[in-house]
């Protein structure tokens, strides 16, 4: 990779080169990141919002999900991924090339800029299984933009690609897809909250939502720990194919290997999956253990509101609360859990 394309300290300067039509497309594609949500499938905000980026900056294919690198000399691993014209297998062989991808390795080592990568600036790649990989993907010109998603332990990123036929990008085009990723970055944040249902927007890493089919809209990264210890060869574009069986038996509890349990629960059209507590009722709060335990001793919803001075709404989260932090999903696990408070 040569020091011309992996250079991504861009100007300022560069932005007076920047056509008034493309500012103005960019402004709409930016502006338009908050209309995304309304979209009645909900698993294709990511896939809407960098297809949009197109209308900015030409591409022939993308690729975006989070990674995450379990160990300081670890492989980075793709989790929750989505693509525009490629092939189903692409995630999958990246992971076994990831060690060896100098290119995604400089965007996780470089967050927030945009890198760039020609692979006809290193012929002698060619040869190698990373070279592989881009011939049989028609990657020859690309860039990417990772940054960090520090409630979840996971990183973020948006790569775009161009053919061999094409032409590279350049600074321009790298300034304004630093821009639209953070803007794009932040949308997604503010999504992901306003579809959360479980009233607990700061627990991020132990959470996780996909649709009722499987397919991963977000994942933590103690959820994504706890599923790649127990499925080997799992490729984090979806659950495993057992747990998605089980969606529609929500709401459960799953329990994969000698980790935590997960919770999983209804959230409109989409589940969410949260890692149950190691501890159990300490870590309630004083509202929602009141609600727990009248709960669990046989007071409806109304009842529970009424003693404790609330609406029934607010003593409905309190209890939803409740059986996430508890890691349970009926009412005898919930009185099981409150006669002990000590248990996994």
């Amino acid at each position: 990779m040569s020091d011309t394309h992996m250079n991504n300290n861009n100007s300022k300067a560069c932005g007076s080169a920047v056509d008034a039509r493309v500012l103005q497309r960019f402004s709409h594609e930016v502006l338009g990141l908050a209309e995304i949500p309304r979209c009645p499938a909900s698993r294709s905000w990511l896939h809407e919002a960098v297809q949009g980026f197109a209308n900015v900056v030409s591409f022939d294919t993308a690729w975006w999900g989070q990674v995450y690198v379990s160990a300081q000399d670890a492989p980075a691993k793709n989790l929750m991924h989505g693509s525009l014209g490629l092939s189903p297998s692409f995630a999958e062989e990246w992971n076994d090339i990831s060690t060896l991808d100098r290119f995604a390795n400089a965007s996780i080592s470089r967050l927030g800029q945009a890198v760039r990568e020609c692979q006809g600036d290193c012929p002698e790649e060619a040869k190698t299984a990373v070279g592989a990989f881009c011939e049989r993907h028609d990657i020859y010109h690309s860039m990417a933009v990772t940054l960090d998603f520090p409630p979840s332990g996971m990183l973020f990123f948006v790569s775009i690609n161009r053919g061999k036929s094409r032409f590279g990008f350049d600074d321009v085009d790298a300034l304004l897809m630093e821009e639209f990723v953070r803007h794009l970055a932040r949308c997604w944040k503010a999504y992901l909250m306003a579809v959360r249902s479980d009233g607990m927007s700061n627990d991020w890493d132990d959470y996780a939502l996909s649709s009722r089919k499987g397919e991963l809209l977000y994942i933590g990264r103690e959820v994504g720990a706890a599923l790649n210890e127990e499925y080997a060869g799992w490729q984090g574009s979806r659950l495993p194919d057992n747990l998605s069986d089980m969606l529609g038996h929500a709401p459960c509890t799953l329990s994969p290997g000698s980790r935590r349990g997960i919770v999983v629960q209804p959230c409109g059209e989409l589940v969410s999956l949260t890692m149950c507590s190691r501890r159990r009722a300490s870590l309630l709060a004083p509202r929602e253990l009141s609600a727990a335990r009248l709960y669990s001793q046989g007071s409806s919803y109304k009842e529970v509101a009424r003693t404790l001075g609330v609406t029934p709404a607010t003593a409905r989260t309190y209890l939803r609360n409740a059986y996430v932090r508890l890691g349970v999903s009926n009412k005898v696990e919930l009185i099981s859990a409150l006669r002990h408070p000590g248990g996994e």
